[in-house]
């Protein structure tokens, strides 16, 4: 009998090549803190995670530094790695920066735009009503992301680009998660304030673009506060 036959089921083993196992690890972990299959307060021990992923400890602590580098984890002195909580303040202020980072650049956006990038938009946000009926979460996140992508990509400005994607990434995915897509009214104001930004922006309105935003978010934000009240979500949100 092999090895694998007498190995526990429980553990997910990674037959990859050994150069990407941080990578293969990093991924991995990251989904399980997105998904709360790793929840808030846990903590990450090295040696466990290694025997449950079927990898040695070298790529678990390489991935650990990475998702605290993406703010999904903190480390404290002697107590090692542990997943951050959810912040009512934490998710206030990715509004804040987004807005920051977004609202001063549609002037750009509207004036730097070409047709042929408008039309590809719209082919997206078609795509996006799909998935939005379907309820294919990670399809529809996708594309949530690639219309970010595209717009402000007509800026020019790579180093804004970069910096939306990182207030957008891993950390924001936990408050999708858990504040969005269980919810078919968040699902349908997401939708509509992606639509509607890129038909702003097809009208060459940058300030319509601008309210268009600033109403979506605003009550995207109330329906969010309003749910950590709830039981089963107040859970993983810490005290402030």
């Amino acid at each position: 009998m092999s090895s694998a036959d007498t190995a526990d089921p429980a553990v997910t083993s990674l037959t990859l090549d050994l150069p990407t196992y941080k990578r293969a690890v990093y991924d991995r972990l990251r989904e399980m803190i997105a998904a709360f299959e790793l929840a808030p307060g846990d903590r990450l021990v090295e040696t466990d995670l290694a025997a449950r992923l079927g990898v040695s400890k070298t790529p678990v602590r390489e991935a650990i530094a990475l998702l605290e580098a993406d703010g999904l984890i903190e480390t404290y002195p002697y107590r090692g790695a542990m997943v951050r909580w959810l912040s009512v303040n934490e998710m206030a202020e990715q509004g804040f920066l987004v807005d920051a980072l977004e609202m001063p650049a549609y002037p750009i956006v509207v004036e730097r735009i070409t047709n042929p990038e408008l039309a590809a938009l719209k082919k997206v946000c078609d795509q996006l009503r799909r998935a939005r009926r379907d309820r294919d979460e990670k399809r529809f996140a996708e594309l949530a992301v690639e219309i970010h992508s595209r717009l402000f990509a007509c800026t020019g400005f790579p180093r804004l680009q970069k910096l939306i994607q990182i207030v957008l990434g891993p950390a924001g995915l936990r408050y999708d998660r858990i504040l969005v897509y269980p919810f078919d009214d968040a699902w349908d104001v997401l939708t509509e304030m992606s639509v509607k930004r890129v038909e702003a922006v097809r009208e060459r309105d940058a300030e319509l673009a601008v309210r268009t935003v600033h109403h979506y978010r605003r009550s995207m934000h109330g329906m969010a506060v309003e749910r950590v009240q709830l039981p089963h979500i107040a859970r993983y949100f810490k005290h402030e």
